[in-house]
């Protein structure tokens, strides 16, 4: 699995604090100095956590079961997949 370096970790930062204080990206998280996975947090709403990992053609977002649920070119290209993941009740299968 490719690594997170410092900068991709700062620009991830910065991404993340550009969005307004009510966006549904409500966070993220890294353990370590060149992590391999990065965990982004959306609100409740919008689901709870999702990792990313660097991959041969960018980044790749996964829900809770490791699920492919969004990709971006670059990180510049991040907000857009952050936000065209569907919200939970948009993504659950309807009950009767």
């Amino acid at each position: 699995m490719q690594t997170f370096s410092q900068s991709d970790l700062d620009e991830i930062d910065k991404l993340w604090r550009s969005v307004p204080a009510d966006h549904m990206w409500a966070g993220w998280s890294a353990a370590g100095a060149e992590p391999e996975e990065v965990w982004l947090y959306r609100t409740r709403a919008h689901w709870r956590k999702f990792p990313l990992r660097k991959t041969d053609d960018g980044f790749a977002l996964f829900d809770e079961k490791d699920r492919p649920v969004a990709e971006a070119a670059s990180l510049d290209d991040l907000l857009m997949a952050v936000e065209s993941i569907p919200a939970l009740a948009a993504s659950e299968p309807a009950k009767s």
